[in-house]
């Protein structure tokens, strides 16, 4: 597994430039030293759950948006596989069920995205 503080450096770091911010301006807004901020991406310093803390209220995002960590192409490949395979064993009705979440799962992230565009204007 790779280490978890490169892990949740690279997702800071991820967060940082989506917002448009320097590490400067980040460690302003967490109340950081900027270099501390850069560390913490790097993966070269070790880190408090009270930086953590920090480090998402300057970003205005909760602890877990820092947790949140990309999937690998082959994870996302297996869980399709595995997706797809189910689907090929289901029943109709099963069948059913999973369209309708499929549907609500694709509203539900419309409206988060519709939602993250209005916060930007």
């Amino acid at each position: 597994m790779e280490d978890v503080k490169k892990l949740i450096g690279d997702r800071i770091r991820q967060l940082r430039n989506e917002k448009g911010l320097s590490q400067e301006q980040l460690g302003y807004k967490s109340d950081l030293h900027y270099t501390h901020i850069g560390a913490i991406e790097r993966a070269g310093k070790n880190w408090s759950i009270d930086t953590l803390v920090k480090v998402a209220a300057g970003l205005n995002v909760t602890v877990n948006d820092l947790l949140i960590l990309p999937l690998k192409p082959e994870d996302i490949k297996s869980m399709k596989k595995a997706v797809i395979a189910g689907i090929n064993e289901s029943s109709p009705t099963a069948l059913k069920i999973f369209s309708d979440m499929v549907k609500g799962v694709k509203s539900m992230e419309a409206n988060l995205t519709i939602q993250k565009k209005t916060k930007k204007k």
